[in-house]
């Protein structure tokens, strides 16, 4: 008995879906199209991490200090050299192992490249630094008042509040006030968190909360990117709800010239399974109950931190139905 359709997830399964079952139509999961389309759009927003906070008027951004030596200069220029390339392989559906192959260059440094929205932004301290700085950003600014401006005591005292990140992101970021004329005071930190901000976008407009709409639309109306991209998910996610496939060529076109390097990569894996693609935003059927029930199965194990065996998991399922 031959399969009439075949639903699967997306890249190698599509491999493996058209040998096993060649003569069935391939419909990729609307779920994971869903999901690599957030896993895009987590990326741009925290690319434009800057933009999720509320700008003081007085403020002014702090731009790239110019380079004091020779080596500084090719430093700089080789970082937007290799920031343009990374980019462009990315915008072509190319993934982070494939770049790291090809420009011989390590994951961590990749990621970093791709997170960027701009060269500018690996050339200024506060969209390089980590995370995990930014809760300590006021303790700093208040250390940095009363004249302490110290990277390595700063550091060991941050150690007694819990920060775990190294002296060099902290040097960093006080290079930034040194040569800023905004005062550390007058830099908070993030609002929100990316995760955040990626949640809402996602999520159907009808169902947001009336406060996280208003947040929302001052952010995108201080980010013209985040705005595209806003605009890009919502009429995805209608092509999706309303099983509109015959649009998804006019979507794949507009992502591709958005100027927004991560969706134009999501659209070019579009492009790669097109037939699977159209397929799965154009037919009634879906996967949606399976991939239901096993994030519910996930669920149920994480409860039990991952150790329940098969019996205890299994009189669980069975108990709660």
């Amino acid at each position: 008995m031959s399969a009439r359709a075949e639903f699967r997830d997306r890249r190698h399964y599509a491999e493996g879906a058209r040998l096993g079952a060649p003569d069935a139509i391939q419909v990729a999961d609307r779920f994971h199209l869903l999901y690599n389309l957030t896993q895009a759009v987590d990326r741009v927003v925290r690319a434009h991490r800057k933009c999720l906070r509320d700008r003081p008027e007085h403020e002014t951004v702090a731009q790239p200090a110019p380079p004091t030596t020779a080596e500084e200069g090719r430093r700089t220029q080789l970082t937007r050299q290799r920031h343009a390339e990374i980019h462009a392989l990315v915008s072509k559906g190319i993934g982070t192992t494939a770049i790291c192959n090809a420009l011989n260059l390590d994951g961590k440094t990749v990621r970093r490249y791709r997170l960027a929205a701009t060269a500018d932004d690996l050339l200024t301290e506060p969209a390089g630094r980590g995370r995990e700085l930014d809760e300590h950003v006021p303790y700093l600014a208040e250390r940095w008042q009363h004249g302490c401006t110290n990277a390595a005591l700063l550091t060991t005292e941050l150690r007694d509040h819990g920060y775990h990140g190294s002296q060099r992101s902290v040097r960093r970021l006080l290079q930034t006030w040194r040569v800023s004329a905004v005062p550390p005071a007058a830099i908070p930190p993030a609002t929100f968190k990316p995760r955040q901000v990626t949640g809402w976008i996602i999520q159907p407009a009808a169902e947001r909360a009336k406060d996280d709409q208003a947040e929302l639309a001052r952010i995108l109306q201080r980010c013209t990117s985040l705005h595209t991209v806003d605009r890009l998910v919502s009429d995805f996610a209608g092509m999706l709800r309303h099983r509109q496939g015959q649009h998804l060529d006019t979507w794949i076109s507009h992502a591709q010239h958005s100027g927004i390097t991560a969706l134009a990569g999501f659209a070019a894996g579009l492009v790669k399974d097109y037939e699977a693609v159209r397929n799965g935003l154009t037919l009634d059927w879906n996967s949606g109950a399976v991939e239901g029930n096993v994030c519910r199965l996930k669920a149920i194990k994480r409860a039990m931190f991952g150790r329940a065996n098969f019996d205890l998991l299994r009189r669980r399922v069975i108990l709660a139905d």
